[in-house]
């Protein structure tokens, strides 16, 4: 990327920023494609939240750039609210905004490189190819009822919670949520962390929700996207599935606040 120069609307910088910002203490990933201005917020390799916010008009360029903390927290204020210039330079951006006393810069290097994402990321942009809308109260209410089903099970009869999980069943009309052991070897059975589903709908409360699955190339994984449309933009939660060893492969991030 060399020499863009982007026009955005700075109330949707300023939103997107705020929200990204208030769940993680690390860079926002920001993606700038087509009609829509995207801010992605890591929670680890096994959990990613996006917000993309639909843009007035169709982009002429594209720019891909990552926002340090300590920057977050300045376009987070009503000082970015106007119309407002992202420049991107290889990997130097700058944020030029205008009043009547003069021209303001806010300058800094993107490291896209270093942003922590689970692999395969990128097909996260685009949302799963096969969604299902469903209630989200109904949705919640079976995801707690299978975490409860797992504690049982832990209790009653021994099994190490890393070997217990949320399987999730696109394969019948209906979405079937179930707690179980986790099966070894099984195709099309997609299992997933029940801490991060808990903490996935706590991002995506609204009426309904759509939910979808995106393979990846290791055998019996697979991203579960949860989205919400909001005023204005619309959250994606992907969660990566694990197997009978990834819990241990991939540790759950700290809570953000």
């Amino acid at each position: 990327m060399a020499d863009q120069s982007i026009l955005v609307d700075g109330d949707i910088l300023w939103a997107g920023i705020r929200r990204a910002s208030f769940r993680t203490k690390e860079p926002i990933l920001c993606i700038l494609k087509g009609e829509a201005m995207t801010f992605v917020a890591p929670a680890g390799l096994r959990l990613v939240v996006l917000w993309q916010f639909d843009l007035k008009r169709r982009l002429s360029d594209n720019a891909v750039f990552t926002i340090p903390p300590m920057i977050a927290s300045f376009l987070a204020t009503e000082a970015t609210r106007d119309t407002i210039k992202i420049e991107v330079d290889e990997d130097m951006v700058t944020v030029v905004t205008q009043d009547q006393w003069g021209r303001y810069e806010l300058r800094w290097r993107s490291d896209v490189l270093a942003f922590s994402a689970p692999g395969e990321f990128s097909r996260l942009l685009a949302k799963p190819s096969h969604l299902m809308e469903v209630s989200y109260l109904h949705f919640s209410d079976t995801v707690h009822e299978a975490v409860a089903k797992l504690g049982s099970m832990e209790s009653e009869r021994q099994i190490h919670p890393t070997k217990l999980a949320i399987l999730m069943d696109f394969g019948s009309p209906t979405l079937r949520i179930d707690g179980q052991e986790i099966e070894v070897g099984v195709r099309n059975q997609y299992y997933f962390d029940p801490r991060l589903i808990i903490r996935a709908l706590e991002f995506v409360k609204s009426d309904t929700v759509e939910v979808g699955l995106t393979k990846v190339a290791e055998p019996n994984r697979a991203f579960l996207s949860i989205l919400a449309k909001q005023d204005g933009y619309t959250i994606h939660c992907a969660l990566l599935s694990i197997g009978a060893d990834t819990q241990r492969l991939y540790p759950l991030p700290p809570k953000s606040r």
